[in-house]
């Protein structure tokens, strides 16, 4: 997260390897903008709900094999009891592999295969708020210039601060937030990338990123009052998916509840985190996780609903009779 973060400061334009994926969340956002009339942070709903969407098959295979894992639980203890030595540990390793092939059962399909994804689609959504001038209203050029730009208002925004010091951290986000004191400059010196129709599309653009008055292009900080909100939701949120997601790991895998204490831990520190870089990262971040959040809480609820640990278990134990007496045949048949 921090390199993200590094990788974001001043003229650049993000990280090497995923400006592929910045600009087609750009001309995403872009096609979104247009069809919602600039509703941005309507736009951001959409992209994250259609996310989880296309997560939910992930997530309910992850379902499936931890209700597959539990129903193993038996088999795995009396493995385990069987080598208490470590010496035996390659034996207790092999029959733990005999017994997941046998039961064509792959623990690692539990893994962070979401949680990568949610990871990549964060960062597309970090790349698209920190360069919109680039990747969602299309002003190809500007990056080429940035470094000129840069110098050029740096002087006005000294004057705008009061402080001769002053540096500029995210070239695009300051120009969308001062635009007004930067128009004329702009167009002045740079009239073939700041032309009056992408003039009107920045200001159009800023104009969608205020949210109830909030401007969500800013930085939240305990000293600038209503916008705190924004990493107070999305840690509330955070927590909120990771209990409910404790939870129903409980309900799914009660034989595992020693080791829940210490995931319980881990669960918890994620949200601490994620507060944390509330504070760096623009308020549109933070919203973009809140939304995400709420939608992981009904995801993991509908899941849960749908494919309760009881039901799925007795589903999958009728399948694995199933698939195994299909073997038996196919071997009879060789025979």
């Amino acid at each position: 997260m921090n390199s993200i973060l590094l990788a974001a400061n001043t003229v650049s334009n993000g990280i090497a390897l995923f400006k592929p994926l910045y600009w087609l969340f750009g001309k995403c956002m872009s096609f979104l903008l247009d069809l919602l009339n600039n509703e941005y942070f309507l736009a951001i709903v959409i992209f994250t709900v259609v996310t989880r969407i296309l997560l939910l098959p992930l997530n309910i295979k992850q379902q499936k094999t931890m209700a597959k894992t539990t129903r193993l639980q038996p088999k795995i203890q009396k493995i385990q009891k069987k080598y208490p030595d470590p010496k035996d540990r390659n034996k207790l390793n092999q029959e733990m592999q005999d017994l997941y092939a046998r039961e064509g059962h792959n623990p690692m399909q539990m893994g962070c295969g979401p949680m990568l994804f949610q990871m990549v689609f964060l960062m597309g959504i970090i790349g698209i708020i920190y360069y919109p001038l680039q990747y969602v209203i299309g002003i190809n050029e500007f990056n080429d210039n940035s470094k000129a730009i840069l110098d050029l208002i740096l002087p006005v925004y000294q004057q705008i601060t009061g402080n001769p010091d002053a540096k500029i951290q995210y070239i695009q986000l300051n120009i969308l937030e001062n635009f007004d004191a930067y128009k004329s400059l702009l167009v002045e010196n740079y009239p073939t990338i700041f032309t009056d129709a992408n003039c009107q599309a920045i200001v159009n653009f800023r104009d969608g990123m205020n949210l109830l008055g909030l401007d969500m292009t800013a930085f939240p900080h305990w000293k600038d009052g209503v916008i705190i909100v924004i990493p107070i939701l999305a840690l509330v949120t955070s927590l909120g998916s990771s209990v409910i997601s404790t939870i129903i790991q409980k309900k799914n895998n009660p034989a595992a509840g020693q080791q829940m204490a210490s995931m319980m831990m881990m669960m918890l520190m994620m949200p601490f985190f994620s507060f944390y870089i509330s504070f760096k990262v623009p308020a549109a971040v933070g919203f973009y996780w809140i939304i995400s959040n709420i939608v992981a809480i009904l995801q993991q609820i509908f899941i849960f609903k749908q494919y309760p640990p009881r039901k799925t278990q007795a589903r999958l134990m009728v399948e694995n009779t199933i698939e195994r007496r299909s073997r038996e045949e196919n071997v009879k048949k060789i025979k």
